[in-house]
């Protein structure tokens, strides 16, 4: 009676153990595992009572290593087999077991289920008066084993025994979907589900692939809460692992810039613009730096436009750049004294919101969320910078004509903003802000000098005479020269009881 390939783990590594035992269906797969040991000596022991017909062990352990044990087992049971694991460290140490009759070895950074399952499979093979029935899998494994990264596992005769037809291809489906009927001989495999997507491999004859593309057109027409990845046909089953990872993932990535496609065919691709557009990024510094803001915000937006649009870039590459290009703006703004503090605390979040986007679309509507906070702090803060020389030129210039027109076009204002910033802020007009600045000034000329009235009111401004004597008494209360001689006899008083003291 045929039996079930036995197998013994040992490794002094306990969580390496329960490893290898926990992460496999053993039964699944046609073996069973017998026993651990912690040792060499525990191996030994444990053989005697199990009879493995399998010994995966570890070359470095107490009491009695792997190296030993390889040749105790050799020397006192030679039909059983040996599997030696090792780390790099080890690995030409490893070597001089062959000599000893081991299988095969795995290293143990590389240590995985499909890799370990198909040594064991290849292993067992050749051992007498084993249960083979078990160990057999089906295509659909051998080729999810193939695309996880275990080449070694493509048996194409196998595979070609259950896909007939000459032509082949990789079809990605993303969404909740039944198995896609294609038409009558079309075989169709279910290989990979993760993610919310399925891949399948379909085979066929060549001069059905045309009629496939329909068919998956009108399905993707008709359901669009599916999305189709149609890889380029290939004519050998063993170009799937390359056609899947040069073909079909990097059309997965395409739909990161391209959400609102329900259909991908690798010969139908949408045009990307040819023209490249380069980003200089001291260039937008210098501008930022400049304070020329509208155009550096221009300049970023064309760009950020066309780099959407170039769909075969790594998605990882646009989400980079949005991230730097909004830590450059943040560096900006502290150079600029703008209050950063929010934008700071709230930074790594737009980060991460960015980099976990699943489409374009969501990438960009986290970085202008940003991008109108800073552009917001920044206009208001350069508004009040603007607003501060503005009144300083006033001071500057109160001698000269000033209207609120010119001013507002030489600081790039709205005139109507500036009016109403005015009657905001000085709770009077822009008319009267400036008279009170002459009037201000007249007052220093009168009691610091002996210059005429009316060769004051036109050194504070006023071509009229008696248009200044007017405003002056609104302001102040008195006439100028009535002004004059108050501030006169108050000086004169104060003089004189200085003097008595």
């Amino acid at each position: 009676m045929a039996e079930v390939c036995r197998v013994l783990i040992v490794d002094d590594e306990m969580l390496i153990r329960q490893g290898i035992i926990n992460y496999i269906d053993w039964e699944a797969e046609g073996f069973q595992i017998v026993g651990e040991a912690s040792n060499g000596q525990e191996a030994m022991d444990m053989i005697e009572q199990t009879h493995p017909h399998i010994v995966i062990t570890d070359i470095v352990m107490p009491v009695m290593d792997g190296i030993d044990v390889v040749k105790a087992v050799k020397r006192a049971y030679p039909s059983i087999e040996i599997v030696v694991l090792s780390s790099f460290e080890n690995y030409d140490y490893v070597r001089s077991t062959f000599q000893n009759g081991v299988a095969d070895y795995i290293l143990k950074p590389k240590l995985n289920e499909d890799e370990l399952c198909q040594i064991l499979y290849q292993i067992a093979a050749n051992i007498p008066d084993l249960d083979h029935t078990a160990r057999q899998r089906s295509p659909e494994q051998l080729l999810e084993t193939v695309l996880r990264g275990n080449e070694s596992a493509l048996d194409e005769a196998f595979i070609q025994h259950f896909l007939p037809y000459s032509q082949f291809v990789l079809v990605a489906i993303l969404g909740k979907h039944a198995q896609p009927q294609l038409g009558d001989h079309v075989k169709v495999l279910s290989l990979l589900a993760e993610d919310n997507c399925t891949t399948f491999l379909l085979n066929f004859q060549p001069q059905r692939f045309a009629t496939i593309k329909e068919t998956i057109k009108t399905i993707s027409s008709e359901d669009t809460s599916l999305t189709w990845i149609v890889a380029r046909p290939f004519d050998s089953i063993t170009e799937i692992k390359s056609v899947y990872e040069d073909g079909l993932l990097k059309m997965k990535q395409y739909l990161f810039y391209l959400p609102e496609q329900s259909f991908l065919i690798y010969d139908e691709l949408p045009k990307e613009q040819k023209r490249p557009v380069h980003f200089d990024l001291n260039h937008f510094i210098d501008m930022f730096k400049n304070r020329q803001f509208h155009v550096a915000f221009t300049y970023l937006s064309d760009y950020i436009h066309y780099l959407a649009s170039q769909y075969t870039k790594d998605p990882f590459e646009f989400t980079s750049f949005l991230g730097n290009i909004i830590f450059n703006m943040i560096v900006l703004l502290d150079n600029l004294t703008c209050d950063t503090a929010e934008i700071e605390r709230k930074k790594y979040r737009y980060f991460a919101n960015i980099n976990e986007a699943s489409n374009v679309n969501e990438a960009l509507e986290e970085f202008y969320e940003v991008v109108n906070k800073i552009q917001t702090m920044i206009f208001s803060n350069d508004s009040s910078n603007k607003l501060d020389r503005m009144l300083a030129y006033i001071e500057d210039h109160y001698t000269e004509t000033l209207r609120l027109s010119e001013l507002a076009d030489h600081f790039h204002f709205n005139p109507s903003y500036l009016s109403a910033y005015f009657s905001s802020h000085h709770k009077e007009g822009f008319s009267e802000y400036v008279n009170r600045v002459r009037i201000k000034k007249a007052m220093n000329l009168l009691e610091s000098s002996t210059v005429s009235i009316s060769d004051i009111s036109g050194m504070v401004g006023y071509s009229e005479h008696s248009y200044f004597c007017k405003v002056f008494k609104r302001i102040t209360g008195m006439s100028p020269s009535h002004y004059r001689k108050e501030y006169r006899y108050e000086n004169e008083t104060t003089t004189t009881i200085d003097a008595s003291d």
